[in-house]
């Protein structure tokens, strides 16, 4: 498996995270980003996707917004900590897929019932509006904040990408 993860605003690729998810597959593309000087953040994460041959993705906030628009590029599935889907606070240039309008991504969700930088509501509006249920399976962890702990994410990782 070819994973790729994606760190959120202001973060980077957690060497702990990293290796969770090294653990996982046979080869994880980990890039350090940069959303507010490089709006075109987006376009840089598919063509190196696609160069890579990434077939899952880890993304958490920020990153977990660029997962979620990623995965139909390249029909694969994803797992996203608090995803930003229904916050825009910088400016990226998404392309929307046209032409793989018969894939329907699926998503596993892990949401902090107690984030206060993505209300869990919002990013359950989101996914309504936008998403038939069968496309994501969600869990809402009522403790869990914005920031996820190892043991969450370990867990998660080995739940979902693991089957």
């Amino acid at each position: 498996m070819n994973l790729l993860y994606i760190h959120g605003l202001d973060s980077s690729p957690r060497p702990d995270k990293v290796a969770v998810l090294q653990s996982i597959a046979d080869n994880v593309w980990a890039p350090q980003l940069n959303y507010r000087e490089n709006p075109h953040t987006f376009t840089y994460l598919l063509d190196g996707a696609k160069k890579r041959e990434i077939n899952y993705i880890v993304g958490s906030s920020a990153g977990g917004f660029m997962g979620y628009w990623l995965a139909p590029h390249l029909q694969c599935k994803a797992l996203l900590f608090n995803p930003a889907l229904a916050f825009q606070s910088i400016i990226q240039q998404i392309v929307t897929p046209t032409t793989v309008a018969s894939f329907q991504p699926f998503y596993s969700i892990i949401l902090g019932g107690q984030d206060d930088v993505i209300p869990p509501q919002t990013t359950l509006d989101f996914l309504v509006e936008h998403n038939s249920p069968a496309q994501y399976q969600l869990d809402q962890i009522d403790s869990l904040g914005h920031q996820i702990d190892m043991q969450t994410y370990e867990y998660a990782c080995y739940k979902y990408i693991v089957k």
